[in-house]
């Protein structure tokens, strides 16, 4: 898998999670914001180049 899909994923994840902040009741939406942005982070530096997978 290529470096651009596999920070496409991520970032999917990422922004599903931050956006299911609001429509789950198991984790408090600010843990659960933090933890979204978080992953979107770790995507941008996997599509930058700084850690690879």
């Amino acid at each position: 898998m290529n470096q651009n899909l596999s920070s496409l994923l991520i970032g999917l994840v990422g922004a599903a999670l931050t956006l299911s902040a609001y429509s789950q009741t198991w984790v408090s939406p600010t843990e659960c914001i933090t933890a979204g942005l978080l992953v979107l982070v770790f995507g941008l530096l996997v599509n930058e180049g700084f850690i690879s997978i």
